[in-house]
């Protein structure tokens, strides 16, 4: 995606009530998919979008605009709501969405530890339930094979993984044939012209 033009609100820690006033990474993400303002869109996996928010919030003013590049392209990972058969009760129909939702965490935990060779022990899955809390660990890993000794490298291992967690959903749900949520992308111009509207007052 490209660059938030000047003058143009940019991506700032925590959430926000309104665009007006800036927008954190997932904040932008609803504006770009048409959804309500928030840092919690359904377009997006719960868990990456945890994973994003707190990068947004782990990142500097200085190195929040890294993420730019990765905008908008969370949009649709997320299990779609599966659609009642006859005579299925809802309650069946959220426990199959659910299920759904448990075995791509554990698919995109896997895949992610094997791009980066680690090896969990028993131990490391029961802590991160047994794959099912990507963002947590996500952040455990962080910190291997080995600890950084300066931010800036850092900010690059953590960049490099946000793309490469981006890539294990889009391959797990690749694999399992599994259909995202369908959402119809906004152009960005059209997001900032909005966005704009709200921050000038009406004369």
């Amino acid at each position: 995606m490209a660059a938030i033009p000047d003058g143009m609100p940019i991506l700032s820690r925590g959430k926000h009530k309104n665009p007006a006033r800036g927008a954190c990474f997932m904040e932008y993400t609803a504006l770009l998919a048409g959804e309500p303002f928030t840092d919690a869109p359904r377009c997006v996996d719960r868990e990456l979008a945890a994973v994003l928010r707190h990068a947004n919030d782990t990142l500097s003013d200085a190195d929040r605009p890294r993420l730019l590049p990765l905008l908008g392209r969370a949009i649709g990972l997320a299990v779609r709501p599966p659609v009642p058969g006859p005579g299925e009760p809802g309650d069946e129909l959220v426990a199959r969405h659910a299920r759904a939702t448990v075995r791509l965490h554990r698919l995109v935990s896997a895949r992610f530890m094997a791009a980066i060779g680690h090896v969990a022990t028993q131990d490391e899955m029961r802590l991160h339930d047994d794959g099912r809390d990507v963002d947590d660990l996500f952040w455990y890993l962080m910190l291997e094979p080995t600890v950084l000794s300066t931010s800036a490298d850092y900010i690059g291992r953590l960049i490099a993984r946000l793309y490469l967690l981006h890539e294990c959903y889009e391959g797990t749900m690749r694999d399992l044939g599994m259909q995202g949520v369908d959402v119809a992308v906004r152009e960005q111009d059209a997001v900032f012209a909005d966005v704009f509207r709200a921050a000038v007052p009406a004369r």
